[in-house]
């Protein structure tokens, strides 16, 4: 620790809550990449002697070497990442390894490594979200998307879909989401590292060249904001707040569905669990954990946000605490991913019996009327007393006969009209966005456009970013 100026040490318990080198571990190949950028930088601008500034070069990368082969150990007694970075550069190269921090700060230095994290996340979030998608679109393009189930609000039966439907709108949701992920990580343009602690260098540093040698736009306009600026984080938590709903809701409707008495999903085996007393039970432990998933990541947006509020602009030690809230946010989400995936890809779906829930082409009935001239409201009126007669007698409208029909509604009589059966009842909205196969087909094609959209934006990102790494001898770690 830097303690030079102070006549004691810092207390046992102080310094244990002072440290970061636990959450810290997943900074430390960003550390180790910013400080070869930052190398590059003085001994271009002879800041510091070429020969040390090669040795630097040399010993950087040597570590960067140990850390991909994951042999560089953080020493707690050292506070955090940067120091021991800086520690061990000095051990391996001498004394040369203490002119590494000229004209930076740990302040400038967090901030450039979260930035780097934070791209990789963003990264691995559009890949994890995008695998989700396209687990969905496969099962919504097989056979068990022709399936046709009751959809519902309230969580009463309300009109008939296509399971493709369904899969398809969870789809795209997903498919939003990684867009948002996209989105933030294409707002990460601005270099914070030449900040230093909040108001720059008086030493003739180059900021647009480590910016470069980073993979950043340009350096930030503002060293006051490099230092204290943390929206990106606070946006990624959004995010997979919202990314978490959306896996919710999903578990929410592969668990009400997996239970025998609806039997419209079974989950395979590798998803499901049993009791420690009930041998029969087939629990849906897996997307219960993806649906609990939403509660944390909740939490997470709302500390960070809590944190942020009311403090005066430039580094605060309170921003330490943000770290392990958007390390453990990242890291839930790609592990619900991941489970997701598979789980949608590997469960059946299946039509619910016709007779369950043979009410819902009442839609029709009163669309019917309309077209013959019958104002909407009237409709809906004798609809619903018919449908209420029908039911004192344990009849749903699938067991009326055509004339019992007629007679009831002599608009429709002339054959013109008849109700539709549970598998032909999706195919009767055809309008944009609607049930009908065609429309459902639309919806898969699109999803499947912007997820194809996502995956190779993601992918040419990568490619760029690992080049970069490999330019300068930075360790080739990924945060997931």
């Amino acid at each position: 620790m830097l303690r030079d100026k102070f006549s004691r040490p810092l207390d046992p318990a102080a310094a244990r809550l002072s440290a970061s080198t636990r959450e810290d571990a997943t900074l430390l190949p960003y550390d180790v990449w910013g400080s070869l950028a930052h190398a590059r930088m003085l001994t271009a601008r002879r800041i510091i002697p070429r020969r040390d500034g090669a040795t630097l070069q040399r010993g950087l990368r040597a570590i960067a070497r140990q850390v991909e082969r994951g042999r560089f150990r953080l020493d707690p007694s050292l506070e955090d990442v940067h120091l021991n970075v800086e520690a061990a550069l000095s051990s391996r190269i001498g004394r040369a390894g203490g002119r590494l921090h000229a004209g930076r700060s740990r302040n400038d230095q967090v901030a450039v490594d979260l930035a780097l994290y934070l791209r990789d996340a963003l990264l691995d979030l559009e890949f994890g979200g995008t695998g989700v998608v396209e687990a969905l679109l496969g099962r919504a393009r097989s056979g068990d998307g022709r399936g046709v189930v009751p959809g519902s609000t309230h969580f009463q039966p309300a009109q008939r879909l296509y399971w493709g439907q369904i899969l398809a709108t969870h789809a795209l949701r997903f498919a939003r989401d990684v867009e948002r992920f996209r989105s933030i990580r294409e707002r990460l343009t601005d270099s914070p590292l030449g900040s230093g602690a909040l108001a720059g260098s008086s030493l003739p540093l180059d900021r647009a060249l480590t910016a470069r040698l980073l993979g950043f736009e340009r350096a930030g306009p503002s060293s006051l904001d490099g230092v204290t600026d943390r929206d990106a984080a606070v946006e990624t938590l959004g995010a997979l707040a919202l990314f978490h709903v959306h896996s919710s809701a999903l578990a929410e409707e592969l668990v009400v569905a997996a239970m025998p008495e609806l039997d419209r999903v079974r989950l395979d085996d590798a998803f499901v669990t049993t009791s420690s007393l009930m041998p029969h039970k087939r629990n849906p432990d897996l997307a219960e954990l993806a649906r609990a998933s939403a509660a944390p990541a909740i939490g997470r947006l709302v500390a960070h946000l809590t944190l942020l509020k009311a403090l005066p602009i430039g580094y605060q030690r309170d921003l330490q605490q943000g770290k392990p809230l958007l390390f453990d946010g990242v890291a839930d989400a790609i592990g619900v991913m991941r489970v997701l995936a598979p789980m949608i890809a590997t469960a059946r779906y299946r039509s619910s019996p016709a007779r369950a829930s043979a009410d819902t082409a009442s839609v029709e009935l009163a669309d019917a009327l309309v077209l013959e001239g019958v104002p909407f409201r009237t409709a809906h009126t004798r609809v619903s007393r018919f449908i209420a007669r029908l039911a004192t007698s344990d009849r749903h409208l699938s067991d009326v006969a055509a004339a019992e029909l007629w007679t009831a509604f002599p608009e429709l009589n002339g054959g013109r009209f008849r109700l539709p059966t549970a598998a032909e009842e999706p195919e009767r909205r055809a309008t944009a966005g609607g049930s009908s196969w065609r429309e459902v087909r639309r919806l898969v094609s699109e999803v499947g456009r912007r997820a194809r959209t996502s995956s190779a934006l993601a992918r040419r990102e990568s490619q760029r970013i690992e080049r970069l790494k490999g330019a300068l001898g930075a360790p080739r770690v990924r945060p997931a």
